[in-house]
């Protein structure tokens, strides 16, 4: 297996700075706030936090679990799939409104950060 190329002194194409001013402007501009607004619109539509919700109630008037820990790891096994009823995996219909936020306001600060 060939090693990692080097670019301008580093085998990443991250850029730190870059990374960091993009976050700063997100924060700055509401972004973050947005993203994270239209993410749970798209959840709640679904009904996905309802039924995490009432899934998490369940776990701790059952007993199945006391602490959020035991709540925590329990509801990510669902989240991610691996522990049948119910399911908790993220709808694409989210993922996809998530990912068309995020875009969106990438696309603003992106012309801040290039400025």
């Amino acid at each position: 297996m060939a090693g990692k190329i080097q670019v301008n002194g580093t085998t990443s194409g991250h850029d730190p700075n870059i990374q960091s001013q993009i976050s700063a402007a997100l924060l700055q501009n509401g972004g973050v706030k947005r993203i994270q607004q239209t993410l749970q619109q798209r959840l709640d539509e679904e009904g996905w936090s309802q039924n995490l919700r009432e899934y998490i109630i369940r776990l701790f008037r059952s007993g199945e679990a006391t602490t959020y820990d035991d709540a925590l790891g329990k509801v990510m096994q669902h989240v991610r799939g691996s522990a049948g009823e119910p399911d908790l995996q993220i709808p694409q219909s989210a993922k996809q409104g998530g990912a068309d936020a995020v875009r969106k306001e990438l696309e603003k600060v992106c012309v801040l950060v290039d400025k």
